[in-house]
Parts: C-alpha cells; sequence; structure tokens
C-alpha cells in the first residue's frame, strides 16, 4: 500500500476535488485567522468533497472548535498550537472523531511532552519547529527526532518541507502512519499546484509497501 498522505492548508474547491480525486486519506483545512492558509469552517464545507476524511487545523482555538463543528461535521480536529491533554481530554465530551495532536520538535528533551499525550490523542503529527510559526513553513522536520517520537505508540503523521522529491527517503527514514503536505505541493500558500499533487501521488504509488 503506498503512504498515506493527508493535504492540507486547502481553500479552493477545484483542489480539495483534485486531492481527493488523486488519493489523498485527508483533507486539511486551516481554521487558525493568522494563517496565510486561512478558511473559514462553513467556506471549507463548502468546498470539500462530502465523502472525505476533513481535518480542521486550529491553533490555541479549543473556544472556537464547538462552532466550526455546527459549520462543518468534521472527521477529526487537529490541535497545532499549545494546547494541552486536558484540552483534548475535554473535547472528547462533544466531539467523537479523530483528535491529532501537532508537535514542533527542537531537541530530543521535547519528546518527553508526547508521553502525556497516549490517552488524549489518537495521531500525533511532527512538524518542522520554527520560531513563532506554527506549521506551513515549508521547513523539513527533524526525521532523526520524529523517528524517536514513534517511541509514543500513537501512529505519527510526519508533516515539514515533503515533497515528491524527498516522500521515499521520508518513507525510508521515518516510515510513518502518514504525511502531511502543504506547501510541497502549492504554487502559493493556499493554492495548489495540480503538477505538484500529480508528480506527489505517482511517486508514493512506487513506493514498496
Amino acid at each position: 500500500m503506498s503512504p498515506r498522505i493527508k493535504i492540507c492548508g486547502l481553500t479552493r474547491t477545484e483542489d480539495a476535488a483534485l486531492a481527493h480525486a488523486a488519493g489523498a486519506w485527508a483533507l486539511g483545512f486551516i481554521f487558525y485567522p493568522k494563517s496565510k492558509r486561512y478558511i473559514m469552517p462553513a467556506a471549507a464545507a463548502a468546498i470539500a468533497p462530502t465523502e472525505a476524511q476533513s481535518v480542521g487545523v486550529f491553533v490555541n482555538q479549543m473556544q472556537d472548535i464547538d462552532a466550526a463543528l455546527k459549520s462543518f461535521p468534521l472527521s477529526a480536529v487537529q490541535l497545532h498550537g499549545d494546547e494541552t491533554p486536558a484540552d483534548a481530554r475535554a473535547l472528547r465530551g462533544t466531539f467523537g472523531g479523530i483528535i491529532i495532536k501537532a508537535f514542533r520538535l527542537q531537541n530530543i528533551q521535547d519528546l518527553a511532552a508526547i508521553a502525556a499525550w497516549r490517552d488524549a490523542a489518537d495521531y500525533i503529527l511532527i512538524d518542522a519547529a520554527i520560531a513563532g510559526q506554527y506549521g506551513g513553513t515549508g521547513h523539513t522536520a527533524d526525521w532523526m527526532l520524529a523517528t524517536a517520537a514513534k517511541d509514543s505508540g500513537l501512529p505519527l503523521i510526519l508533516s515539514g518541507g515533503i515533497d515528491a522529491a524527498n516522500i521515499a527517503a521520508a518513507q525510508d527514514a521515518v516510515k510513518p502512519f502518514a504525511f502531511d503536505l502543504a506547501s510541497g505541493v502549492e504554487s502559493a500558500p493556499g493554492i495548489k499546484d495540480a503538477a505538484k499533487i500529480k508528480a506527489l501521488f505517482d511517486t508514493s504509488r512506487r513506493i514498496p509497501a
């Protein structure tokens, strides 16, 4: 089976349709207003293929999630800020879908924080650590730290600078549960590139299971 791929930062109907048709495991929509890829939940609901697994990305916005879910019944919520395991457990009370917790790892000491999420999240996502930025930077995550994060026992989604040119190497080095891409298939923030999406999925299908 080729690697699972989540295409994130979608803002246009045609891009969401293309990513889904190409075989994306999940589609990501960013509800963080400071992001260059921001989209309102109702607008995201309007462009998402109905049968797709849709993920809403929030950054320190626990208070906004319930309202977003009323506009867009998401398959998964991705917590990409400084949320706590207690925040995620509280969310379980109102949300029956998947919870993804993102970590921006800088050093081996940062791995210790993941253990507290074993009973609070369904997946962890490892992204590049860039000061003052919550993902979507195009910088490559530390693959050695990402591999070490798998010891948590939670399925790992690898993000940070993945594209058609390095996805095979990333699969070989980390063997994550899934990949998460935004800038790696874009011509501009929030604007996906059809040729890059095609190249990504063509390459991923050639990666040995």
